[in-house]
């Protein structure tokens, strides 16, 4: 098999899996939302982006050098290095996590009350910070398990046990009358089950590590230069990331935080079909660059991003008209997050119509500028997020997260044509994107003008026949001349 084929497998697999997680966590979430509501939803959330932030530096950037290293130093039959980098690394998030943990477990109110703003939190710190011990070594363990290139066995894990798992004992847990803390330990179990499996996969791939002895901790120069590079680097996309969830508890609550991770789950079907083209692509993009076959990677890239634009727009359309009723599915409380559901599907609409401009810089050996770029954009938008939120609450978020999808996007759109000169937006993409655009006016009107009940059941009929109608007009327009182009970028990655 030959390594884009195997690339290609493992990418396939990894993006089914995260459709169905992504389907299965979208029903899940209104089962908890209708259960919970927004207020324990949000204590969840913002319990989560603690540790996720103290996560980043819990193995001081070494656990993000593992996929790179262990590749590199499996293809050189470095053993030696490999295993004393998997062991140091693993020691040093050791050494860091548990007394935080500790910490989590001595001093719950500070870290509630003062660190979080948020004395309903405190009984459930001491949780969060077990938490906080496996899902490093969880996330460790992972990242191994891609370094060996065997993403598919740790998809299959993730996805057809933890999932189901941790989604039984929540059912259990509530049946029992137990409230947000069932969901807290189920999700604890779950990750621990994955772990345990993880752990047992990655000594039948390195049965050598087993043979591991600490002997003192050391790094080699390019070690500890590329391992504090993506610490300072995810240090400042955290801020980013997580910023927007402390500023918004911090001027508004936990209650709006709980609409915001529910809205947020929402918006993750948007690029889906971004997510797959991605996975897929990423090997064609390096093998054309490669080879300086520049025209070649511009008309593929400028094929998918009309593919993933036609595919996503559907959906954006019918998330986007029906809001208020999708919203209102996850529980009453929620239905004043619509408005803050409709800027975030504008930066969805930003982010699938720029296409895969991101990963063409990580792909091309302009990783420093896209580096960059999500430094420059991390602090710009967190900075917004005290501006307008404090000014709009969740509007003002909703804001901020178009704002970043513009400001990301369009300078490493950018940065694409002035090093490479490759450029996605061309007339055929134009006249796609005016086509789609035009249908969506009367669209909305006639489905505004529908004087109906927006039950589950209907709202499932109405996307179908959305979807149906979009990708007819496509196909009479467009299809006829393009499909035979995709199937032609489909054989050429084999």
């Amino acid at each position: 098999m030959s390594l884009i084929k195997k690339i290609v497998g493992q990418s396939a697999v990894y993006f089914i899996g995260t459709v169905i997680a992504v389907v299965i966590g979208f029903f899940f979430k209104v089962y908890l939302s209708r259960i919970l509501g927004a207020d324990a939803l949000g204590i969840y959330s913002l319990g989560l982006t603690a540790i996720g932030v103290l996560g980043i530096f819990l193995s001081l950037g070494y656990g993000n050098g593992l996929i790179r290293f262990i590749s590199k130093y499996k293809a050189t039959d470095s053993k030696n290095r490999l295993i004393n980098y998997i062991g140091n690394t693993l020691v040093i998030n050791l050494c860091i996590v548990v007394p935080l943990s500790v910490c989590f477990y001595l001093f719950p109110e500070i870290i509630a009350s003062k660190l979080l703003n948020t004395p309903s939190l405190e009984e459930y710190i001491p949780l969060f910070g077990l938490m906080m011990i496996i899902n490093s070594f969880l996330v460790l363990a992972e990242q191994i398990i891609r370094g060996l290139q065997e993403v598919k066995k740790s998809t299959l894990i993730n996805t057809f046990l933890r999932l189901p798992f941790k989604i039984g004992f929540v059912v259990l847990f509530f049946s029992w009358g137990w409230g947000l803390e069932a969901y807290i330990i189920a999700e604890l179990l779950g990750s621990l089950l994955a772990l345990v499996l993880l752990v047992i996969l990655i000594k039948r791939l390195l049965p050598i590590l087993t043979t591991y002895r600490l002997k003192g901790i050391s790094f080699v120069d390019e070690e500890k230069k590329y391992s504090l590079n993506l610490l300072i680097t995810n240090s400042v996309i955290a801020l980013g990331r997580h910023g927007d969830k402390i500023v918004l508890v911090y001027f508004l609550s936990t209650f709006e935080l709980g609409i915001y991770s529910v809205v947020l789950t929402i918006a993750t079907f948007i690029p889906l079909v971004l997510t797959s083209v991605n996975s897929i692509f990423s090997p064609i993009i390096s093998q054309l660059h490669s080879q300086n076959k520049l025209d070649d990677l511009a008309h593929y890239f400028q094929l998918s991003g009309r593919y993933v634009f036609t595919l996503s727009f559907p959906l954006m359309v019918f998330i986007f008209i029906y809001s208020k009723p999708i919203m209102s599915v996850f529980g009453s409380d929620f239905i004043q997050g619509s408005g803050l559901l409709l800027f975030i599907i504008v930066g969805q609409f930003i982010n699938v119509s720029m296409g895969s401009v991101g990963l063409m810089l990580q792909m091309c050996g302009l990783e420093k500028p896209l580096r960059n770029i999500s430094i420059m954009t991390s602090f710009i938008s967190f900075a917004l997020c005290f501006i307008l939120i404090n000014e709009w609450g969740l509007v003002g978020l909703g804001l901020v997260y178009a704002l970043n999808m513009l400001m990301f996007n369009g300078a490493c759109a950018f940065v694409l044509k002035k090093n490479l000169n490759i450029q996605l937006y061309h007339a055929a993409y134009a006249k796609v994107i005016a086509l789609f655009c035009a249908l969506f006016i009367p669209i909305y009107y006639i489905a505004d003008g529908l004087n109906v009940t927006t039950t589950p059941l209907f709202l499932c009929y109405a996307f179908l026949v959305l979807y149906v109608l979009y990708m007819s007009f496509w196909f009479i327009f467009f299809g006829k001349k393009e499909f035979p182009q995709i199937l032609k970028t489909v054989n050429f990655k084999f």
